[in-house]
């Protein structure tokens, strides 16, 4: 494993500018009293220091708990803007005019499945604040965001877990805490990734003669 640290700039906002995104995420949050976090692609650009390689993203995705999602569509109904239930859980806003594209997710559903708990944790659990052009919201923890990669079982989400992994600023015992607590039957995943990366903390099998 490289000997890799966590870096310290500045955002970087390759291919997408999160900026009115951001600010009417923040401002629909504060009038409702909600605590939610960043997640998705826009908190991988903010973990990962290379900008260069992050895949394009179109929207901003913030975390929050299944409790508050119809409060925010209550609140929601009431603008100009184009609103959608999201299929994982959650809801979408959208306006091409004022360039905003926000997903409130809350990870509760049915046919998709409920990884609500890992969603609520995350944002208990959140301390660090990231700044988009002078709005500031939470950001989700490296190891909660690992953890809601690993989950989705699709490729780019893995690749982006195994990206994190690279890096010692990622706590592994915290991240197994987080997988066993909340979403147990992907622990094993987890510690394929580490070993595919070659991580000094991964489990070795054992062999047997």
């Amino acid at each position: 494993m490289s000997d890799k640290t966590r870096k310290t700039n500045g955002l970087e906002l390759p291919n997408f500018d999160p900026k009115e995104s951001a600010v009417f995420a923040t401002q629909v949050l504060d009038n409702l009293n909600i605590k939610s976090v960043l997640i998705g692609r826009l908190a991988v650009w903010y973990w990962l220091p290379d900008p260069a390689g992050h895949a394009y993203t179109k929207d901003l995705d913030t975390a929050i708990k299944k409790a508050d999602r119809q409060k925010i569509i209550k609140h929601l109904s009431n603008l100009k803007y184009d609103i959608r239930e999201l299929m994982i859980g959650g809801v979408n806003v959208h306006s091409a005019i004022d360039k905003i594209n926000v997903d409130f997710i809350d990870r509760y559903s049915i046919n998709e499945g409920d990884l609500s708990s890992l969603f609520e944790e995350a944002i208990e659990w959140a301390t660090e604040r990231i700044n988009i052009k002078g709005t500031e919201l939470y950001v989700i923890s490296p190891e909660h965001l690992i953890a809601m990669k690993i989950a989705t079982f699709e490729r780019k989400d893995e690749d982006d877990a195994k990206n994190l992994l690279e890096y010692d600023f990622v706590d592994i015992k915290k991240l197994r805490g987080i997988i066993d607590r909340n979403i147990a039957p992907v622990r094993v995943k987890l510690e394929q990734l580490l070993r595919e990366v070659g991580h000094p903390m991964a489990h070795r099998r054992q062999k047997y003669y």
